[in-house]
């Protein structure tokens, strides 16, 4: 078992590269992604941590793109150890933004109201100033200070169009990110697809139009999809000659708490190693290769 979709405090989660570790050894997984958003910088530790493990550690970023009209990040996946350092480089361009981002969200909620400090938002509880603010550290003290009664209630309010909070931002666009990770030497994956809001035939022709931008795959296996969506996934990855990747979605804390490392909502994962072979194919998949995802949906 394996998961290629986790977040650690180098982004928005709440446990450490070396927590996680920690934990994913307790389910002996065999292999582990950190796919921090839009950001490298917790691998150094998970290495490390991982010195002499029976586990193999996969180099990864879910990275924010824009789309219109289209909830979006592409995932990139197996980034050569020698190319970190351009995905550094983006780090620090999108954390700049997010320093930007953090002081005008924290000034909008003091407007309506709510009385939150810079410092509750930029450090952790064990006093540890956070590699990027983002909305799940501010969901969360929200939470504590009682201004809401569940994660929920943020997103679906404070920070949705028209709330307290909501902020309009432009990332980089798609395709330009799909160049960017495979001039990098890395796998591009569309995550969590269900997250598009397309289906059937809408979703087909756009993962086909990424796919020709560069596209390697998308998640089929996701802790947010359910059955039918898997199969439907598994289908257009199959027509298009694509691979799959797909993780938990593990944050930690207050931040998705549902979605449990390696396991899932409700243990509706158990993504297999030829999930992470699948990425290193160096032609398209055989048939063999979507009959054997089937048997893990």
């Amino acid at each position: 078992m394996i998961d290629l979709h986790t977040h650690s405090t180098a982004s928005d989660g709440f446990l450490t590269p070396s927590e996680i570790l920690k934990n994913a050894l307790t389910l002996e997984l065999e292999a582990l992604a950190l796919t921090d958003h839009d950001a490298v910088s917790g691998l150094k530790e998970l290495h490390a941590a991982a010195l002499h493990k029976k586990i193999e550690i996969v180099n990864g970023a879910e990275l924010s793109v824009y789309y219109p009209r289209t909830d979006m990040e592409i995932i990139a996946l197996d980034i050569p150890d020698a190319n970190l350092s351009a995905f550094a480089d983006y780090q620090n361009q999108e954390m700049a933004t997010r320093e930007i981002l953090a002081h005008r969200r924290i000034e909008m909620l003091n407007k309506k109201g709510f009385r939150i400090s810079y410092e509750e938002i930029a450090f952790d509880e064990q006093g540890r100033k956070r590699t990027q603010i983002r909305r799940p550290h501010f969901a969360d003290i929200l939470l504590k200070k009682g201004y809401i009664s569940s994660i929920d209630e943020a997103y679906k309010g404070i920070f949705a169009k028209g709330g307290a909070c909501f902020v309009e931002t432009r990332p980089c666009p798609v395709k330009e990110v799909i160049s960017f990770i495979k001039e990098n030497g890395a796998k591009a994956v569309l995550a969590h697809p269900i997250h598009t809001k397309r289906t059937g035939q809408r979703l087909f022709e756009l993962v086909k139009e990424l796919k020709e931008a560069g596209l390697d795959g998308i998640e089929v296996f996701h802790s947010s999809h359910p059955l039918k969506e898997r199969s439907a996934y598994l289908e257009i990855i199959k027509e298009l000659k694509l691979v799959t990747a797909g993780g938990s979605d593990f944050h930690g804390g207050t931040a998705h708490p549902e979605n449990a490392l390696g396991t899932g909502r409700n243990n509706n994962l158990h993504i297999p190693f030829i999930v992470l072979e699948g990425l290193r194919f160096k032609t398209a998949p055989s048939l063999s290769y979507y009959d054997e995802l089937k048997k893990y949906l």
